[in-house]
């Protein structure tokens, strides 16, 4: 159990984050693509979680990968989460539901360590609060069919690698981009989800105790 590196991530996830910096890492040259303008003063609330648990030794995080669909997320990868309902008590509960329901996992067995800097997501005029969690056991993974197209398990040691990100150009809707992203098993993990992870991995090289030392306490090589 790498309680030692989760208690101290938790206790640095009390401290003052290092939100825009953070984001502007791994942000997209140009971030709205889409064809309508965003209103703020309509602003939708969404949850994301990043969820931390143990596969053969080592800490991973689970990504979705959306299905095609007629709209600003089609295709893309991302965290498990959606837009706060009437019904949900605070951003951790939309969350945490969401992850049940695309997913499969039971709020029950997730630690809550934190939450990260919200950001705004221009294309779905979307305002995304991220929470990090730790599941305890080995999560059996019941992706709902409709929402999610495959899971991505992605290992922390390669997100916290710089050797990770990549760069693509491309033009979406007439707009020319570049953009950074996490290159895992050959997905591209871009744009806000990007972001997010960014603060997560500047972070933990802030952390007295590294992910490395947990990893290669279990011989698993270190990151370069």
């Amino acid at each position: 159990m790498p309680r030692l590196f989760i208690n101290t991530l938790k206790n640095q996830l009390r401290e003052k984050l290092p939100g825009l910096q953070a984001h502007s890492i791994m942000s997209p040259s140009v971030r709205f693509t889409g064809k309508l303008k965003p209103n703020k003063t309509n602003t939708r609330e969404s949850s994301v979680l990043i969820m931390l648990y143990l596969k053969n030794g080592e800490l991973h995080i689970p990504f979705i990968k959306r299905p095609q669909y007629k709209g600003a997320h089609s295709g893309q990868v991302s965290l498990p989460g959606g837009k706060s309902e009437d019904y949900d008590n605070s951003a951790l509960d939309t969350a945490l539901r969401e992850t049940e329901e695309e997913i499969g996992i039971n709020k029950d067995n997730i630690e809550i360590l934190g939450c990260l800097t919200s950001i705004f997501i221009p294309n779905s005029n979307f305002n995304v609060s991220p929470f990090v969690g730790f599941f305890k056991g080995s999560p059996s993974f019941y992706p709902d069919n409709f929402e999610v197209e495959s899971i991505i398990e992605a290992p922390l040691r390669q997100l916290v690698d710089p050797n990770t990100i990549e760069k693509f150009k491309k033009n979406i809707n007439n707009h020319n981009i570049e953009a950074p992203y996490f290159n895992i098993k050959n997905h591209q993990i871009w744009g806000a989800t990007a972001m997010i992870i960014s603060e997560l991995k500047e972070i933990i090289q802030k952390l007295e105790v590294s992910p490395s030392s947990f990893y290669n306490a279990h011989n698993v090589p270190k990151s370069q």
